[in-house]
């Protein structure tokens, strides 16, 4: 996510009203800019999203634009990832171990996936990251509430099993693990 951020530091926002020009032929006739400067994305809540191909090409632009004519009007803007965002706070630190995951999903991601929102993961125990003791799936996160978190989820891990029929699709099919969540502390 930081460098989806570093990319878009150097994007604006476009909303349009009225009737839909051809943004990018706009964009180069209104304010001086070359075919490659930048690129035209399909945005929401906006209409688009301008991705200029360097910072300074973006900050010859420096600042907000207002583009009229009688058919339509374009507001072009630097893009804030703080735009039409709510915040919140993970107010509470809580321990919490996992049990049940099978080796081979012995994995961060599988530990986000089992918990979902319910709860930011800050670190794994050291002995859960070295793969030392793989009984219990031990780390440390942040939550809203620990009453949401989760007591015990099913973990669902997908396989493509191949054809016995070389012109047949692979066979899908899923293993299933029943996990059990302990809030230590």
């Amino acid at each position: 996510m930081e460098e989806a951020e570093r990319v878009l530091g150097r994007a604006m926002v476009a909303s349009i009203t009225g009737n839909r020009p051809q943004v990018a032929e706009l964009l180069y006739r209104s304010l001086e800019l070359s075919e490659g400067d930048f690129t035209v994305h399909e945005h929401h809540p906006e209409d688009f999203l301008i991705l200029f191909s360097s910072l300074d090409t973006m900050r010859r632009l420096n600042g907000e634009h207002f583009i009229s004519s009688p058919r339509f009007a374009l507001s072009l803007r630097p893009w804030c990832k703080l735009a039409h965002a709510g915040a919140g706070v993970f107010e509470y630190r809580v321990e919490l171990e996992l049990c049940g995951i099978p080796a081979q999903a012995w994995h961060l991601s599988t530990a986000k996936h089992v918990l979902g929102e319910s709860c930011w993961i800050e670190r794994l125990h050291p002995r859960t990251r070295s793969r030392e003791n793989l009984t219990v799936f031990r780390l440390s996160g942040r939550v809203h509430n620990p009453a949401d978190v989760r007591r015990a989820a099913i973990l669902e891990i997908v396989e493509l099993l191949p054809s016995r029929v070389p012109s047949e699709a692979p066979v899908v099919r899923t293993l299933t693990y029943a996990i059990s969540i302990v809030l230590v502390r």
